[in-house]
């Protein structure tokens, strides 16, 4: 009898363990997607910079695809410039060393040479822990 109740004492310790390590994570994962909003609203190379991986591919709705280089270098110049960014309905899973992410995204742009614009997208993000840092590594967007 003791020794079933110390297993499932064992048992319920580990589990609460493993939920507050995960909510830890998805926690840490919500942080690094604000900070990718406000760095794509200031355009701000520096940040743009950090938080998205070298590995970095970008998509956007129309096709397009970028690696970091160039997602830093239209966000930074204006030549894509978002002056409203709107989330919801965004859900994290972690699997390990792996994030995803899933969001509606609700926005104004006013890119160079071209009328102000909303955008109603829905998107799908891959993060990567590196080290303590969660890193962009994949973005889908497509029109809703």
């Amino acid at each position: 009898m003791l020794k079933s109740l110390l297993t499932t004492f064992l048992l319920a310790c580990s589990i609460a363990h493993f939920t507050y390590a995960q909510n830890k994570e998805i926690a840490a994962v919500e942080k690094a997607v604000a900070q990718l909003r406000e760095a794509m609203l200031s355009g701000d190379a520096t940040s743009l910079t950090a938080i998205a991986s070298p590995h970095l591919t970008y998509g956007h709705s129309n096709g397009t695809i970028e690696d970091r280089a160039a997602f830093v270098e239209v966000l930074a110049s204006g030549k894509n410039n978002f002056t409203k960014i709107e989330l919801s309905d965004q859900t994290v899973e972690v699997l390990g060393k792996i994030a995803l992410v899933r969001h509606n995204l609700v926005g104004n742009t006013h890119n160079k040479g071209a009328d102000p614009a909303t955008v109603n997208l829905g998107v799908l993000m891959v993060w990567q822990k590196e080290g303590k840092d969660w890193k962009l590594l994949a973005r889908q967007a497509f029109k809703r």
